[in-house]
């Protein structure tokens, strides 16, 4: 098997929930502000920033040959006009040290936070956004773009642009449906732009992975959508748009499909406009995946004013997470099964559980490799899984309570330590090696034996 076509066995993180001082963001501000849930800060975070080669270790020691990660916009250029040479040599530093454990790098440029002057400019909403984030892009590659192959320009554009102007998670926790429109179109307007330039502009490739074609997307939160009540006609046509809207639309716009359901509100304008429209402007679909959604109508009483659909992620005698979501594997082998109908190569860019014992995540481990082996015994082009998360974190509004560390973080004096878990994890990956390197339905049966 050739190196590019080498199954990515991966951990997955985010600068600002790890690093620790991103100061200059608009998430460090917000916190700033209380608006965290447990009144928590993010602070010194994980202390990844001067520990980042000890929690590359973890993920070497477990057998990864991958590791997802984000470059943090607001440490590269914490003003508008001024680049921190700091900030990128440490980035050049992380790369090397993914380089020496031979993990291959999935870079993210926009992981839910920008830098404060961009923020304070309207982020997103702004129609000069595409231009000030294509700035920061390019600099990104010419700095470091020639030992970068597996690009992702965001994560979660939908969960963004929700959670700052319906939803009240994300600064500026405005509760303003008519902005989500606009964010998205200028959102996708900087996807078409990164994307041509990291294809049009990385010229020169060095490093170990410097054959491989260049392959960029995004990262798509996925939730398999339900009504909450089976026999309520509104809850299955809630359902039924959820699907649709939530998790189809971006993959249409980047996928040249000018006649998907919700697209007209994503995109504004007529297709002829914007580029995106009309041709493809993604190499890969990635899925972050996590839970169900149930979905309901409710009286103006029980929701927010104006907004009466409400969404929960479990009943309550399903098995869940720490945080309330439900474990249902099933719904990313059908996640996948759609992605099949785009016809490009998928990755498993986030899965994962809240789990501070550690009680779940091995069978939840097990469970969701599973789908992903049968999806790619009935055809589809899986190439990559990325778990979330290597380590314990911040994780946003929650602050740091919820645990989905393969390896665990001991926040009063930062140590690491892997988990149960991240043990079993090892012991597949190695398994593998001796057979296939994609998942397989028996080597992953005989674990789960191991378990009962």
């Amino acid at each position: 098997m050739s190196a590019s076509s080498k199954f990515l066995w991966g951990a997955a993180t985010s600068s600002h929930q790890i690093e620790g001082d991103n100061t200059k963001n608009d998430w460090w501000a917000w916190e700033q502000m209380g608006k965290v849930e447990t009144g928590e800060v993010s602070g010194k975070s994980t202390d990844h920033w001067n520990r980042f080669q000890e929690d590359l270790d973890l993920a070497a020691q477990m057998g990864l040959n991958a590791y997802r990660f984000s470059i943090e916009w607001s440490r590269w250029q914490p003003y508008p006009d001024q680049w921190d040479p700091v900030a990128i040599d440490w980035y050049r530093q992380l790369i090397d040290e993914c380089e020496k454990r031979k993990l291959k790098p999935m870079v993210t440029l926009h992981h839910f936070t920008s830098p404060l002057w961009f923020a304070e400019r309207g982020g997103f909403l702004n129609p000069d956004s595409p231009t000030l984030f294509l700035k920061f892009v390019k600099k990104v590659i010419s700095e470091l773009g020639d030992r970068i192959s597996l690009w992702c320009t965001f994560n979660e554009p939908m969960v963004l642009a929700v959670g700052q102007y319906l939803g009240g998670f994300m600064p500026p926790g405005e509760f303003k449906p008519d902005c989500v429109g606009k964010l998205c179109h200028h959102i996708l307007k900087s996807h078409v732009q990164s994307y041509d330039a990291i294809h049009r502009e990385t010229k020169k490739r060095n490093g170990p992975w410097r054959e491989e074609p260049i392959e960029v997307g995004i990262a798509n939160n996925m939730i398999d959508f339900f009504p909450d009540r089976s026999w309520h006609p509104i809850d299955i046509g809630l359902s039924k748009v959820a699907r649709n809207f939530f998790n189809r639309t971006w993959w249409d716009a980047l996928t040249g499909r000018p006649q998907s359901f919700g697209l007209p509100w994503l995109i504004k304008k007529p297709p002829q406009v914007l580029e995106a429209l009309g041709r493809r402007t993604c190499d890969y679909l990635g899925i972050n995946y996590y839970t169900k959604g149930y979905l309901s109508w409710g009286s103006l009483t029980q929701v927010q004013a104006d907004f009466p659909i409400q969404v929960k992620f479990a009943k309550e005698t399903e098995p869940k997470s720490e945080l309330g979501w439900a474990i249902h594997p099933e719904g990313l082998g059908r996640m996948m099964r759609f992605a099949q109908t785009y016809q490009l190569p998928v990755y498993i860019t986030e899965n994962g559980i809240a789990d501070a014992t550690d009680k779940y995540r091995g069978q939840y481990l097990i469970s969701h490799l599973k789908q992903v082996a049968e999806a790619i015994s009935q055809g589809v082009q899986v190439k990559g899984y990325f778990h979330w998360s290597l380590i314990d974190n911040f994780e946003w509004i929650k602050g740091y309570e919820p645990r989905f560390g393969l390896a665990q973080v001991d926040y009063s004096n930062f140590q690491r330590g892997l988990r149960p878990s991240a043990r079993l994890f090892s012991k597949i990956i190695a398994m593998h090696q001796g057979y296939f390197d994609q998942p397989q339905i028996a080597i992953l049966n005989s674990f789960t034996h191991e378990q009962k």
